[in-house]
């Protein structure tokens, strides 16, 4: 679930930085990590390079739940709800310092 939210995978050296899609906060990077980028990978014992983008608040509980507010946001098919998540979502990010 995490993918491409608050962790990415990319070709080795063809990103110089990515933010998180959760709270906007610059990743951290691993350069040139080898072994399986993804669960199908890993089934079929297959290893490349690859660089990690990793938000630096991943795992913590409220990152959680604003990741939760995300998909919710974007699974949402009613406009009157996602204008309700998306508040919560703001306040929750500036009780965390993520906007100003």
């Amino acid at each position: 679930m995490r993918l491409q939210y608050e962790r990415f995978y990319r070709d080795p050296g063809t990103t110089q930085k990515m933010n998180c899609r959760v709270c906007g906060t610059i990743c951290v990077v691993e350069r040139d990590v080898y072994g399986p980028a993804n669960f199908g990978m890993a089934m079929a014992k297959v290893k490349d390079l690859y660089d990690v983008f990793t938000c630096p608040h991943t795992s913590k509980e409220w990152h959680e739940k604003a990741l939760a507010l995300v998909i919710e946001i974007e699974r949402s098919p009613s406009n009157r709800i996602i204008e309700l998540m998306t508040l919560d979502l703001e306040d929750l990010l500036k009780e965390n310092g993520m906007l100003l």
